[in-house]
C-alpha cells in the first residue's frame, strides 16, 4: 500500500483516502456482482442490521457479503445471483464453520444418536 502511494507522489498524484475507500467499496461490491444500490437494497431489507444476530451494523463496521458457494466457490466472489444478504464478523465466521463442519457434526450427532444408554 505505501509503494503505491509512493509511485502515485511520483506521478504527481495526491492520495486522497476518501477516494480510496469509494474506489475499494466500489470494487469490493463488484467482486460480489452487487451494485451500490444492491448493496443498499439488502441492508435496507434488514433494517441496516446484520442478517443472522439482527445487531445493527455500526458506522465503519465491515460488513461481510454472504453467497451460496455451492454456486460459486471461490471465498471472495460471487456471481451475484446467489448473495444471500449482509453479516458482521462475528456470524460471517460462525456460519463458515458451519457450512465446512455441517457434514460431519451431522454423521457425529447420527452415529451417537444410536449407541446404546450407558447408564
Amino acid at each position: 500500500m505505501e509503494r503505491q502511494r509512493e509511485r502515485g507522489a511520483a506521478r504527481g498524484r495526491v492520495y486522497d483516502p476518501a477516494a480510496a475507500r469509494r474506489w475499494k467499496a466500489k470494487h469490493r461490491l463488484a467482486r460480489y456482482g452487487l451494485t451500490r444500490e444492491a448493496f443498499g437494497w439488502l441492508l435496507e431489507r434488514r433494517e441496516g442490521a446484520c442478517g443472522m444476530c439482527r445487531i445493527p451494523f455500526e458506522e465503519g463496521q465491515l460488513t461481510f457479503v454472504d453467497h451460496d458457494h455451492a454456486c460459486c466457490p471461490d471465498e471472495k466472489r460471487s456471481c451475484g445471483d446467489c448473495v444471500r444478504g449482509l453479516l458482521c464478523l462475528r456470524c460471517n465466521t460462525g456460519l463458515g464453520y458451519i457450512e465446512h463442519m455441517g457434514e460431519m457434526a451431522r454423521a457425529y450427532l447420527d452415529g451417537v444418536s444410536t449407541l446404546p444408554a450407558l447408564w
